[in-house]
C-alpha cells in the first residue's frame, strides 16, 4: 500500500482479486526468496506494506506458534481484509497493525525478520522507510524486500499497449513523486542504508495465456479513474488501451513478460 497522498488503485475489497492474482504470479518466488533469506519456525517477523496478507499469513503459518507476524499496512482496509481470512485459517500469531513505513511505532530491535513486497515503487522516501525497517530489526536480523522495474514490462514482439502502458506509468511516477523502477535500485538503497553485502536474484514471469497474462489489463482497469485524475492519459487512451491489451491475452503467439522483480535480502550489521 502506498504511503503518498495519491494512491491510483483500490483497496480494501476492490482490490482483492488483483492482490490474489498478484500473488498468484509473485508467491512462489516470494515464498522462495523467504525461506532463502532465513524465514523459520519460532522467529518474530514483521511485514511492511502488508495488503490483504496473504504473504503474512503464509509467513505465519511458517514460523509457527513460537514465533509471531505482525503484518503492518496505512490502510485500514487492507487490514479489515487480511483479518477476515485469517479467521478461518485460525492463525493465533499473526497481529495487524495500521501504520505507514516510515513511522510504524512498533518496538525496535526484536523482529528477526522484516519483509516488504513491492511497497518502495509507491514511496516517495524509500530510505525513510528502509532506515525505519532497520530500526526494527535486532542486531543480526534480515531485511528482504522485493520490487519491480516497470520499464521492463514489455511483450515479444513488441505492441503498442505495452509500450504505452510503460510511458503511463512513467506518468503516474512523475506526478505522485514516486519510482516505479525501484527494483533495479534496491541494491543501492540496502547499501546506503548500512547493508553492505546484500544479496540479490532477479525473477521474471511471462505468460503466453490466462489470466495471468491479463495483470496489466486488470491493472489498469482498476487505476484507470486515478490515472486520468492525474493527467497521465485520457478516457479514450485507456479505452485504447484496453481493447488492444484484451486482444493480446487472446492470441497465444503474443508473450506478455509481466515485469522484472529484484529480490533482495541483508543482515543488520
Amino acid at each position: 500500500m502506498n504511503q503518498t497522498s495519491k494512491y491510483v488503485l483500490a483497496t480494501g475489497a476492490a482490490a482483492t482479486p488483483r492482490l490474489r492474482l498478484l500473488n498468484d504470479i509473485f508467491g512462489p518466488a516470494s515464498r522462495e526468496l523467504l525461506i532463502k533469506a532465513g524465514l523459520r519456525g519460532g522467529q518474530r517477523v514483521a511485514e511492511m506494506g502488508c495488503g490483504t496478507g496473504l504473504m503474512a499469513l503464509w509467513m505465519a503459518d511458517e514460523v509457527g506458534n513460537g514465533g509471531s507476524v505482525i503484518a503492518v499496512d496505512v490502510s485500514g482496509e487492507q487490514l479489515q481484509i487480511a483479518r477476515q481470512t485469517a479467521v478461518p485459517a485460525e492463525l493465533k500469531n499473526i497481529s495487524f497493525h495500521t501504520a505507514d513505513a516510515y513511522n510504524t511505532h512498533l518496538p525496535h530491535g526484536e523482529f528477526d525478520l522484516v519483509y516488504s513486497r513491492f511497497l518502495f515503487c509507491h514511496l516517495t522516501r524509500p530510505p525513510e522507510a528502509l532506515a525505519e525497517m532497520k530500526r526494527l530489526l535486532k542486531t543480526g536480523g534480515v531485511l528482504v524486500a522485493e520490487d519491480f522495474e516497470m520499464s521492463s514490462v514489455r511483450t515479444y514482439p513488441a505492441t503498442p499497449a505495452y509500450t504505452r502502458l510503460v510511458e503511463i506509468s512513467r506518468g503516474v511516477d512523475s506526478r505522485l513523486g514516486v519510482n516505479s523502477d525501484v527494483g533495479a535500485n534496491l541494491h543501492s538503497l540496502f547499501q546506503d542504508g548500512g547493508f553492505l553485502r546484500p544479496e540479490i536474484v532477479v525473477h521474471e514471469a511471462a505468460f503466453l495465456r490466462g489470466e495471468r497474462k491479463r495483470f496489466w489489463e486488470m491493472t489498469l482497469r482498476e487505476a484507470g479513474h486515478g490515472i486520468v485524475e492525474c493527467g497521465a492519459a485520457t478516457e479514450d487512451e485507456l479505452r485504447s488501451v484496453l481493447t488492444e491489451m484484451d486482444e493480446i491475452a487472446r492470441d497465444e503467439a503474443t508473450l506478455v513478460l509481466v515485469a522484472r522483480v529484484f529480490q533482495l535480502w541483508a543482515s543488520k550489521p
